[in-house]
């Protein structure tokens, strides 16, 4: 408290202190501005200094004053401004007055302090001049121009500013610069951009602009130079019905100040070719550059008008494949409703039909693919006599003993191929008889078409089977009557089917017996007779069938199996039995009796036809004759028609000499015009050439004696060519290709333009030109062959060039920033992945496992260890290490031998050999490695496995870094290399980060570790708590219900406990209390649990245990801490004993609460009994108590 009062006092002065020099320094300003102080007085570091403030000449302080510079005066070691005039007290936009006496260093930018230092100290031995910035008042920038010179007054140094503010220097730079910029972006612009002046002559023009208009427009009036026809604007709903007039577009409008924004127009160049522009322009005027003008932009649309008629037309097919479509379609829809209301029909059919299945009297099953019954209808239990339930699940082949027509493989593969299978099977119901069943299979599918199970439907036929064969028993024996009749035979039913038919019928009608039986009898009567039944032979065939009396005939058409007809005659009876009716037909044919008949009258029907064809041939000899003579003036006719056709061929001829000769006379005037034309487009050549910002050289050929070409000789250039070489075009006319181009006969362009004129392919390059005598430095060359030369056009690239590489090298950085932003973005989606996966480990040697492999991802081309710290805090120990060099550093060291360790930050060390070295990372390894290297007498032989790694893969670089989390050293990360340069900055900064993480997360770990050992263990004695007993003890009850095992319980209670605090005090109390769970920990097994009940009470749980061995354990115990000799402060606290109370499950309680309950029984039990003794739990007991 004495420490605390006299700093306090100590404060209170130096505040006092602090206040007085304010004041003087306040006071001394003042004095200073007003002019009332002659000289200053500062103490600095080489002592007492005194400043002249007021000796100095009027006059000469008046020329300082009205400068236009800023002017000061500044101690040289302390930088205080002693005097300013008012130029740098309004550049820096501060009170004169306040000005004075403060630090000149606090107006300059921070970033330009050092250099204010240099041009202080470079004034020492002569002036310091430098450009730096100053920040006023109010945060404004201020780029100066600062001198600084040292003055001695009276042998004191002063010195002396010289600010020249440079705003306006800078500002007229960047406008220079923005023109620059503008000018190279007009010149580049993908657009057809023109400048005009107020007289409408074009200043500037784009290349774009130069290349479509196809012409030099620099210079040229506008309107004289581009005619531009304005387009009016259609409205896409009201075309144009005709063609309108189209207006001229004036580039006097424009200057008078009436732009154009997105007018359509066209123009049409010398060759022809039709371009459309969208045309925008503006007036232009600049006051401080005293321009009038306007400016016109020209956009290219010509494609796009291309595009657009195409896209209309292809427009107008879709409309009308669409009208088409949408025709389809709604005829498709109308037929789809009516196929879902038609489905919807089906479905309430399907449905109404589902239900009926179980009154159907067949038979109906559905098993799978298998052949095991999944369903069965009440049709099938009538059927064969089983119940469902004891069908169900069971084979249907098995349990029906079915036998097949054929085997039943075959069977399903028919089934799978076509859906459904139909045939009859021989089956036994359950009392063993066997059936003749007709089967009906249908194959089940998913929606995916997949079969899933087969439906069958089963009729018993046994009786109409046997009723069938008693029939065709019959029919045999009378068939072998009726075959030996020559006519047919045929019955039929009442449903005109046929049941018999002889061999007689088969004969006249080509089928067999096996053919025909249950087919209708229609079949054998011919179709036109069928449809007039009931009108001209009602009598034949009534509506009630074919009935006739016997001996009664009548003459039909039958029909046979090849379709064929023939008459024949039939005679029908009828046979009335009880069941019905019988039909018998018999039928003869009577073809052959037909045929004579026919023949009879054809022969009578050819007599007649060949008088008729006798007669009308003598009617028709006497036309052939009137045929001829009309044949011959016919002919007559056509002769005198090509007669004509040869007089009008001739005068058609004589006309086209005639015209020929006034084409001929038409074509030499023609060819009059082309020369003058030709003149024309040669003058107009010359002009565009002379005009051109390209240098354009015209070459000849040069042919020695033998007439190969060998050089190429000077014909013409232009004005641009002489600028750009530096000489005359009258001096280099005639002379060859190397006196022409400086650079032609280094590079051997000579053979080069020999290839251009024979192969007549010219070519195109950039070429950068060194030469002194060239102004260009960049040249792009362009070589066209000609008839009997070549012509070369040279452009000056080197503003342009300069521009690319400046833009490369931008392109570079932006490269670089971008791969470092992506591997930023790597390093942060891998840390947040090593977060979550620390976040999530249970405990601190899961998450050195984690680390292991966590950390290569981060270093691939790194080895490395990771330590942690002993809680003893004097061992640092390995746990996780990853990559190709072993032994990067001792895996047990103190936290002293590393220097990461003790600065507490990251130490880096580029050489093995630096002395700077860590202690845990072995050095006489290296070195040992370094002798092995020099010297090969060492046997190999006589290293350590760690030695060998490291000659091997010798380290080069080394990185320590410190787990520091919230103040505390959890561990170290160490990284090493086998080459030099891979522990970068970034890598370096990336370790910090990563370390930074894997403490954090592992102080994390370790505070959950704490918190969950505190939630379950009692502090004092270290054994778990009740709250852990409990879980414990369901958890361990449930295993013995399951495993059947007994579970022991001792609950423990120390005697006359109460006597210890009262006698001994609460601290003896503890103690006991902490060597009782002593003797506890030592006395249990791993699987036996001991936990602090509460107060002194203590309690055991034992799986697997015999009530014996309970017991034994209980005796043990008791003795032990019978024998222990406690002392408190020197006192002995005497004989400590305990009564213990034991309870067996399941014998003694079926519940954790119960056996709990039934141990503290038995310790009451033992209390009562006198203490220091082992009950069991007596029911007995229990119920006396």
């Amino acid at each position: 408290m004495v420490n605390g009062r006299s700093s306090e006092k100590e404060l209170q002065e130096e505040v006092k202190n602090l206040r007085y020099q304010l004041e003087t320094a306040q006071e001394t300003l003042r004095a200073i501005g007003n002019g009332e102080v002659d000289a200053l007085v500062i103490a600095g570091s080489q002592g007492e200094q005194v400043y002249t403030l007021q000796g100095a000449d009027s006059s000469y302080r008046l020329l300082v004053e009205e400068m236009k510079e800023g002017a000061a005066t500044i101690t040289p070691d302390s930088t205080l401004l002693l005097y300013c005039n008012k130029r740098l007290a309004a550049l820096v936009k501060t009170p004169l007055k306040k000005l004075m006496g403060t630090d000149f260093k606090d107006f300059i930018l921070p970033a330009d302090l050092m250099l204010f230092e240099a041009l202080c100290q470079k004034a020492h031995s002569g002036s310091g001049k430098g450009e730096l910035t100053l920040i006023a008042r109010d945060g404004t920038e201020i780029p100066v121009y600062l001198s600084i010179s040292i003055l001695n007054q009276q042998g004191v140094d002063v010195g002396c500013l010289i600010v020249t503010d440079l705003s306006e220097q800078k500002r007229d730079e960047e406008i220079i610069s923005q023109e620059r910029l503008t000018r190279l972006l007009l010149e580049k612009a993908a657009e057809s951009i023109i400048v005009c002046n107020h007289q409408g002559k074009i200043i500037r023009a784009s290349e774009e602009a130069h290349r479509i208009l196809g012409k030099n427009l620099l210079l040229s009036n506008f309107d004289d130079m581009i005619k531009l026809e304005l387009l009016p604007k259609q409205n896409g709903s009201q075309p144009f019905l005709k063609k309108q007039r189209h207006s001229t577009f004036s580039i006097v409008s424009v200057i008078n100040g009436n732009p154009y924004q997105g007018q359509e127009v066209e123009f049409i160049r010398e060759d022809g070719e039709k371009f459309n522009f969208l045309l925008s322009a503006s007036p232009l005027s600049i006051p401080h550059n005293n321009l009038k003008g306007c400016v016109i932009i020209l956009t290219n649309i010509t494609e796009q008008k291309w595009a657009e008629a195409a896209l209309k037309k292809i427009n107008e097919d879709l409309e009308f494949k669409v009208s088409e479509r949408t025709a389809e379609l709604e005829s498709l829809n109308s037929r789809l409703k009516e196929e879902l209301l038609e489905q919807a029909r089906t479905q309430q059919v399907l449905q109404d039909q589902a239900k009926l299945l179980d009154l159907a009297n067949d038979g109906i099953i559905v098993v799978d693919l298998s052949n095991y019954i999944t369903y069965c209808n009440q049709g099938a239990e009538k059927l064969y006599g089983y119940s469902k339930l004891e069908v169900l699940g069971k084979n249907l082949v098995e349990v029906l003993k079915t036998q097949f027509p054929k085997s039943l493989d075959k069977i399903k593969q028919e089934l799978f191929e076509q859906g459904n299978w139909e045939g009859e099977l021989i089956q036994t119901n359950c009392q063993g008889n066997s059936m003749i069943i007709h089967s009906s299979w249908s194959l089940k599918k998913d929606v995916n078409g997949n079969p899933i199970s087969i439906l069958k439907i089963n009729r018993d036929i046994t009786k109409a089977k046997q009723a069938e064969q008693a029939i065709i028993d019959s029919g045999l024996r009378l068939a072998g009557i009726l075959d030996m009749a020559q006519d047919a035979i045929i019955s039929i039913n009442e449903d005109q089917e046929i049941t018999l038919f002889n061999q007689g019928a088969e004969k006249i009608f080509g089928y067999t017996a096996n053919e025909i039986l249950k087919q209708p009898f229609s079949l054998l009567i011919s179709q036109e007779l069928i449809q007039n039944q009931g009108q001209d032979n009602s009598e034949v065939f009534p509506s009630n069938g074919l009935v006739k009396h016997i001996k009664e005939y009548a003459e039909v058409r039958g029909r046979r199996k090849d379709g064929s007809e023939f008459p024949a005659e039939v005679s029908i009876s009828q046979l009335l039995l009880d069941k019905g009716k019988i039909l018998t037909v018999f039928m003869r044919d009577i073809s052959d009796r037909k045929q004579i008949e026919m023949a009879i009258q054809k022969a009578q029907e050819d007599l007649e036809s060949k008088v008729q064809e006798r007669t009308i041939q003598l009617a028709t000899s006497n036309d052939e004759l009137i045929r001829e003579i009309a044949e011959r003036k016919l002919l007559e006719n056509k002769l005198h028609q090509i007669n004509e056709q040869l007089e009008q061929r001739v005068e058609q001829r004589t006309n086209e000499l005639g015209k020929a000769i006034e084409d001929l006379k038409q074509e030499a005037i023609e060819r009059q015009k082309t020369t003058l034309a030709l003149q024309e487009s040669e003058a107009r050549f010359r002009a565009a050439i002379d005009g051109s910002l390209d240098a354009f050289f015209l070459l000849q050929s040069y042919r020695n004696e033998a007439g190969k070409s060998t050089d190429f000789i000077l014909v013409d250039m232009n004005a641009k060519a002489e600028e750009m070489i530096l000489q005359n075009k009258e001096n280099l006319i005639g002379k060859g290709l190397c006196d022409v181009f400086p650079w032609g006969c280094e590079l051997g362009y000579i053979d080069k333009y020999l290839r251009v004129f024979k192969t007549h392919k010219g070519f195109e390059e950039e070429l950068a030109v060194s030469n002194p005598t060239v102004k260009a430095k960049w040249v792009q060359l362009q070589v066209v062959p000609l008839y009997d030369g070549i012509a070369v056009t040279c452009r000056d690239i080197t503003e342009r060039k300069q521009t690319e590489e400046a833009a490369q090298e931008v392109n570079e950085k932006l490269t670089h920033w971008v791969n470092d932003l992506e591997q930023r973005n790597r390093e942060t989606l891998l840390l947040g992945q090593m977060s979550e996966f620390l976040q999530a480990c249970n405990s601190t040697e899961e998450a050195y496992q984690v680390i292991n492999e966590l950390l290569k991802p981060f270093f691939p081309n790194l080895s490395g260890n990771l330590f942690v710290i002993k809680n003893s805090k004097n061992l640092v120990e390995m746990v996780a290490s990853w990559g190709e060099l072993s032994g990067v550093s001792e895996s047990i060291f103190a936290p002293q031998d590393c220097w990461a360790l003790r600065r507490g930050r990251r130490h880096f060390v580029a050489s093995c050999e630096s002395s700077l070295l860590c202690k845990h990372i072995p050095k006489k390894i290296h070195q040992h490695q370094l002798n092995l290297l020099n010297s090969s007498d060492i046997p190999i032989n006589s290293l350590t496995e760690t030695e060998l790694s490291f000659i091997s893969s010798p380290m080069v670089e080394h990185l320590c870094v410190p787990m520091i989390a919230q103040g505390d050293a959890l561990g170290l990360l160490c990284l090493a290399s086998h080459k030099s340069g891979q522990l970068s900055e970034d890598q370096q900064r990336l370790a910090t980060s990563v370390a930074e993480h894997i403490a954090l997360a592992l102080a994390n770990l370790k505070l959950r570790e704490a918190l969950e050992y505190q939630s379950i263990r009692d502090s004092l004695t270290g054994l778990y708590n009740r709250r852990y007993l409990e879980e414990s003890l369901e958890r361990e009850i449930n295993r013995a219900q399951r495993q059947k095992f007994n579970l022991g319980v001792i609950m423990i209670d120390i005697d006359h406990f109460k006597h210890y605090n009262d006698t001994f005090g609460h601290e003896a109390g503890d103690i006991v209390l902490q060597q009782l769970g002593n003797v506890l920990q030592k006395n249990i097994r791993g699987s036996d649990i001991a936990c602090r009940y509460g107060g002194e009470e203590f309690t055991l749980i034992l799986p697997e245990v015999s009530l014996e061995i309970v017991q034994e354990r209980a005796e043990n115990i008791r003795v032990e801490v019978q024998k222990l000799k406690l002392k408190h402060h020197d006192l002995d606290l005497g004989q400590i004993t305990l009564s213990l109370g034991i309870a067996l499950f399941p014998s003694q309680g079926l519940t954790g609460e119960s056996v709990v309950r039934a141990a503290d029984s038995a310790l009451y039990q033992a209390k009562q009994q006198g203490r220091n003794r082992v009950c069991v739990f007596s029911k007995t007991f229990e119920n006396s108590a």
